[in-house]
Parts: C-alpha cells; structure tokens; sequence
C-alpha cells in the first residue's frame, strides 16, 4: 500500500475515479501542458458550480456522456459533505477546459493572452455551491454578503461548509505534491481571471483553505476585508486617492473607479475597472509598506 492509498483510507470521504474524462478528441480534456508554462500548470483556478450537489456536477462535466462535453470541465468537482466525496475528472498532468473566455489576467494577475488562459495554465476545481442568492435560491441567515468585482454588485452567497473545506484542502494538498512550485498566491476564483464577466467565487473562503493548504497559518487574509465596497474606498483613501465629496460612502462611483484606476497605474498593474484578489494583494503590499494592516484601515 503507498503512502497516498494510506493517507486516503484514514479520511472521511472518499476521491472518485470513476468519472474520468476520456483523453480523446471530442471530450474537454487536453493532453500535457504547454511550452508557454514550461509545461506544467502556473495557478489553481477556483469555482462554484452554481449547481446543488455533485451527483449532479458528476453528469454535467465528468466521464464519457458528460452534458458538456466538448465545452468545459474541471480536474476536480468537490461535494459538499464526506458522503459525497470529491470526483477527479482531469489527471493533474492533462488540461481541463474550465476558464478562458473573456479572461483578462493570468494567474499572477499580469495581462493575460491566448498562451495563458486559464485552461492552458491552470488547475481548474468546481466547487458545489450555489453561488448567489436568486430565483429559487433564496438566502439563508448565514449567506456571506460580498460585492462583486465592480464594486457596485451586493450578493448574498451560500457559505461553503466544514467539510467541503477540509476536502478543499485535501485536494489542494494532492495538487502541489505533483506540482510543489505552485505558491498560495496563484490561487484565485474565475472571477479574478475573467473580472466582469463571471462572479465565482465571491465570498470564498481563500485564507482558511490556502493556510490549510500550505500548512502555514501566516498566509494573510487579503480577500475578506475587502468584501464591502467602503473597505475598498477607505483602503484608497488611506493612500492618498481623491474621492471627492462624498469619501467612503459605500456607493462606488466615478470617483471611486479614478481612484483604482490611478492605484493600479501608481504601482504598474494591469489597468481594469475591476477589483480582483490581485488588487487585494496590491493593497495588502501597499498598506504594510506605511505601517498599517488592510484591517487596520479598512474595517475601522
């Protein structure tokens, strides 16, 4: 018995084989990595599957018949209890199809190209969630409030639970022991790749996950200070941004939009009217470097 098989049979839930992709024409599946990443994956795209339970994922992006097949998939979907377990649909030495179209940035949120979509330089993981409150969905007293990468959107989003973070963690574990040089900070959600055009994973639980990860309760948490939109205008007031009359009132406007724009440019990102987890980052950098903590001076 090797080590992995060991590993696995002291967890509570179980990894699945069996709804493998088909490494074959006509199925969403690519053989290898490119030369454009050195052949190998550069970051681990994180989504929600706006989908309710992974029986249900299993039959729209895995195995031979999948619904979607020739258009998308992952290389994991992940449940959101043990019983159902995490299903592998895309070995980590072949490409799944799970994120390109009207994508911006690239996993270290540097402008992004046709070598460096997401499906060519990323892990792809589907999450089972939800995703915003909406008809049929409504919102339950735990939903996390966030604000969408506009700045301007409020959604309610249904928590993940317990133990689809503790199966997050794990699989985020197998993913760098086969590709060790992947760091915490090229981890993101689709929506930082493709700001604008998709909303997962707002809300998402990134710094319990990655400190899981990483076995490193240091990492920092840069994304929930910024789930309101006055966090990010008191984050850009702190360094020096003109927001006009109305300051950090809440309402992101043109003022607001002038003042990220005018960060982004100050410290050489790419220019998007758009706040992803690399602007959290940025900010994390920015704030430290004058003696203060994003929490310090965003949520007083």
């Amino acid at each position: 018995m090797d080590l992995l098989t060991e590993v696995r049979f002291t967890m509570s839930f179980a990894f699945h084989d069996d709804a493998i992709i088909p490494l074959k024409a006509g199925h969403s599946v690519s053989k290898g990595w490119t030369s454009a990443t050195d052949h190998k994956p550069m970051g681990v795209t994180w989504h929600w599957t706006a989908i309710i339970d992974l029986a249900t994922t299993r039959r729209v992006l895995g195995g031979e018949n999948a619904t979607n097949k020739g258009v998308s998939s992952a290389h994991y979907g992940i449940g959101r209890t043990f019983a159902e377990g995490v299903d592998r649909y895309v070995r980590l030495d072949n490409r799944s199809w799970h994120a390109g179209k009207e994508q911006r940035l690239r996993w270290d949120g540097k402008k992004s190209d046709g070598k460096t979509k997401g499906a060519r330089a990323c892990i792809g993981i589907e999450t089972c969630n939800v995703g915003y409150e909406r008809a049929g969905f409504p919102a339950k007293d735990d939903w996390i409030t966030a604000v969408d990468t506009d700045s301007k959107w409020v959604m309610k989003v249904q928590p993940w639970t317990d133990e689809q973070v503790e199966m997050m963690i794990s699989v985020g574990k197998e993913i760098i022991a086969r590709w060790p040089h992947i760091p915490h900070a090229h981890h993101h959600g689709h929506h930082d790749i493709c700001p604008g055009y998709k909303q997962d994973v707002a809300g998402f639980p990134f710094a319990t996950v990655l400190r899981g990860i990483y076995e490193d309760p240091s990492i920092p948490d840069v994304w929930t200070v910024f789930w309101s939109t006055i966090a990010r205008q008191k984050a850009l007031l702190f360094l020096g941004y003109d927001l006009g009359p109305w300051g950090a009132d809440g309402s992101w406007g043109e003022w607001s939009q002038r003042a990220l724009d005018q960060f982004q440019n100050d410290i050489g990102a790419v220019r998007l009217p758009y706040w992803t987890s690399f602007t959290c980052w940025d900010m994390h950098r920015a704030i430290r470097v004058r003696g203060k903590t994003i929490e310090d001076v965003a949520l007083s």
